[in-house]
């Protein structure tokens, strides 16, 4: 980790028209909502009432979209990334949703508790305009007490689940599939090129993802992956100078032949055909 790349911002949500909001690729962000509004991951949707504190982790994309009137107060956010983390605070983090899965993504908290992350969101914003050698470590210790508050304050409530949310499935399955792109190979190269494996980011199963994309785009899974690999691989060719091998690794060929085949079938013309040369 180095320090360049460590990032993090705070602010207080505007009033805005409702709409659906994803979470951001490579952040981590911790919100506190103080509206009513509808929480969706692939396998469900989760509606919340003010005072839910939402964890978001680039692994598990989410999506949020407000369900009162546009006078409502809004709430609060921070984002950062993994290079904010210190090293001696993993141990912290680990037992948090942040980095634990398993555990509720959204908390309900009690008014004493609601109150108190309130103040201390505010207190981050404040704390994000002083220019001081110690801003960052303040940020950290804010940070430690809203998910402090979080993990103690919570109040129990059982959430309204709606369950096979076909729409806001195929929603976060496209929004995954466009995270990956574009690729800045040798740095990066495609993780995900089959169906598996987004269902698998999504913790649902193929079955499930392969039948609310066709029920809602009417295109398979598989054909739509394809497309957008196929776009990627003209970008890369027209637009970069690596060669046909460096594009077929970078797009998860383990072997040129097969790119060719890809491209031939998908296209009716191969690597060089496309690139022009």
């Amino acid at each position: 980790m180095t320090e360049e790349k460590a990032y993090f911002k705070v602010w207080q949500h505007r009033k805005r028209l409702n709409k659906v909001v994803f979470s951001y690729a490579d952040y981590f962000i911790v919100s506190l909502f103080l509206e009513r509004g509808k929480l969706s991951y692939a396998d469900k949707c989760i509606e919340i009432e003010p005072g839910t504190i939402v964890f978001a982790n680039p692994a598990l994309p989410s999506a949020w979209e407000p369900l009162t009137e546009k006078e409502a107060e809004k709430g609060f956010s921070c984002m950062f990334t993994y290079e904010f983390i210190k090293k001696e605070e993993w141990g912290f983090f680990l037992n948090t949703p942040l980095l634990d899965l398993t555990l509720d993504q959204a908390i309900f908290l009690n008014k004493e508790a609601m109150s108190t992350t309130k103040r201390l969101f505010q207190r981050m914003i404040e704390v994000s305009k002083i220019d001081d050698g110690m801003k960052d470590e303040m940020m950290h210790s804010i940070l430690h007490l809203i998910i402090y508050e979080s993990m103690h304050g919570k109040e129990e409530r059982v959430y309204k689940v709606q369950h096979n949310a076909a729409q806001r499935t195929v929603e976060l399955f496209l929004l995954l599939l466009d995270r990956q792109f574009p690729l800045t190979y040798p740095k990066q190269k495609l993780e995900m090129r089959s169906a598996v494996d987004y269902a698998q980011r999504l913790s649902i199963h193929v079955n499930h993802l392969n039948r609310v994309v066709k029920q809602v785009t009417g295109k398979t899974t598989t054909d739509i992956i394809a497309s957008r690999i196929t776009k990627e691989a003209i970008n890369l060719l027209q637009n970069t100078q690596l060669n046909v091998a460096e594009v077929a690794y970078a797009l998860g060929f383990e072997e040129q032949a097969s790119f060719t085949t890809f491209l031939k079938r998908r296209l009716g013309k191969g690597p060089k055909e496309v690139r022009g040369k």
